[in-house]
């Protein structure tokens, strides 16, 4: 039989099992009567009742006022019989009406006199209130721990970040204990200064002024900053403090300011305006168009190209005004970079507002977004004649004809103007392939051909791709 309380057996057995019941009662908090099957007879209440309505359960198998994941338990503890050893407790989640889930602690004594089963239990309720606190505490903490490590995370991206030189220095002892990313193109390498004197970063002269004007910064008084010279570039800069406090420790937030304009820029802004006046004075024309090459802006070459009076005379105008072939070179420039992203070296001619012969040019373009604005940004660069360099297809064209030359006397007159025909009607589907980069469409209008007939006289001349050669046929 079960020892409980350290009770003789026998005594148990002597015991009624009701009688058993109440003199448990005295020392648990709730005592379940039941027959060997697990239908609860009797319930008794400690000396503090745990629930008002315990005596709900009278009638019921004590396995179906259990949580499910507790009936294992329950089953377990209903097979307790007089010849097992020490009945183990099991943490039991009871229902009971009216009443939440109460988590008790039972155990089981077996009466076989009578064949009866007395589950006592032990209220776990303030214990699970510990329980459940230490586990709010507990996501607290982490919850806290995050929100640290999200605060430290954005404070090294803004320290290592910002365009200003700082330094973090020890205001006992001077030494640099953090630089940020913008310092390092004054003080040098990052790492090999971290744990050395601040004032070893300037001359021995200054050595006295740097530490007299820390200290009192130190102190809190506020001061305007000081000059020095950075010991390894010789460069002249504005040394600033500021007093910062971590707990017992003070510390001093130290900005170096180069006085003359540094070489390195780091403001965005500063960036794109430069980058805006290299455009605006290039020597080469740039635009940027929309992508049906309505110009939106200029440089003042291009203006200069155009012979326009002023920027605002071309400005929502189609840059297929300026261009040689109107109609055709706008079309295959917008209609390669639509396709491809990109256009290089494209020949053309651009023809200028006060009616001057046009100038031979060869332009490149790219295609990007600006916030919501697809646009296509064009540079456009002219060529000298003295530099013009003649084309493999110009040289190609005079050895044939030379040697065309060669056959005269030969051959009849009307097949040698054949045979010249022939040559320069390929060289020119050659060039305006060329020029569209293998665009048929294009090369087609660029020649003055239909399609069909470009179609026709590529396959006969034996440049026809396979592309080509299924469109003929259909």
């Amino acid at each position: 039989m079960t020892k409980i309380f350290n009770l003789d057996p026998e005594a148990i057995n002597a015991l009624d099992v009701n009688q058993a019941a109440a003199m448990l009662s005295l020392s648990v908090d709730l005592v379940l009567v039941m027959n060997s099957s697990g239908l609860i007879e009797n319930v008794l209440n400690g000396s503090k009742p745990i629930a008002t309505n315990t005596q709900s359960l009278i009638g019921k198998n004590w396995l179906d006022t259990v949580a499910i994941d507790s009936q294992p338990k329950v089953n377990a503890l209903l097979k307790t019989s007089e010849d097992e050893s020490e009945q183990k407790w099991r943490q039991v989640n009871q229902w009971i009406e009216g009443s939440p889930s109460l988590p008790i602690q039972f155990s089981t004594i077996f009466f076989p006199k009578e064949n009866k089963l007395v589950a006592i239990g032990k209220d776990l309720s303030s214990i699970s209130v510990l329980q459940q606190k230490l586990v709010e505490s507990q996501q607290e903490i982490e919850r806290d721990y995050a929100n640290l490590h999200a605060i430290q995370n954005r404070y090294v991206q803004l320290f290592n970040n910002i365009d200003q030189a700082y330094l973090i220095v020890d205001s006992q002892t001077l030494k640099i204990l953090e630089v940020n990313k913008s310092a390092g193109f004054l003080v040098g390498d990052l790492k090999k200064i971290q744990g050395k004197l601040f004032t070893n970063l300037f001359p021995v002269k200054d050595y006295e002024a740097i530490q007299t004007y820390l200290a009192e910064s130190k102190s809190g008084i506020l001061q305007s900053p000081i000059q020095s010279t950075l010991e390894n570039l010789k460069e002249n800069v504005e040394i600033s403090s500021v007093l910062l406090r971590e707990g017992n420790q003070n510390i001093c937030l130290v900005s170096i300011k180069p006085r003359s304009k540094s070489t390195q820029i780091n403001n965005l802004n500063e960036q794109t305006t430069l980058l805006t006046q290299a455009i605006e004075d290039f020597q080469d024309g740039f635009i940027v168009c929309s992508t049906s090459g309505i110009i939106l802006t200029a440089n003042s070459t291009f203006v200069s190209m155009s012979q326009s009076a002023q920027k605002e005379n071309i400005l929502g105008k189609s840059l297929e005004v300026w261009l040689g072939r109107a109609g055709i070179d706008l079309k295959i420039i917008l209609g390669t970079v639509r396709e491809y992203g990109s256009i290089k070296d494209y020949s053309t001619t651009i023809t200028a507002d006060d009616g001057s012969s046009p100038r031979e040019a060869q332009i490149s373009a790219v295609s990007f977004i600006s916030g919501k604005l697809s646009a296509v940004g064009i540079s456009i660069h002219l060529i000298s004649k003295s530099v013009q360099q003649p084309s493999a297809k110009s040289e190609n064209l005079g050895k044939n004809a030379k040697e065309l030359t060669q056959l005269v006397g030969k051959v009849p007159l009307k097949q040698i103007v054949t045979e010249t025909t022939d040559i320069i009607e390929k060289l020119c589907i050659l060039a305006a392939l060329e020029l569209t980069m293998s665009n048929r469409a294009s090369a087609a209008e660029l020649l003055g051909l239909s399609r069909q007939g470009l179609y026709i006289k590529m396959r006969r001349f034996g440049i026809v791709d396979g592309n080509a050669a299924e469109d003929i046929d259909a």
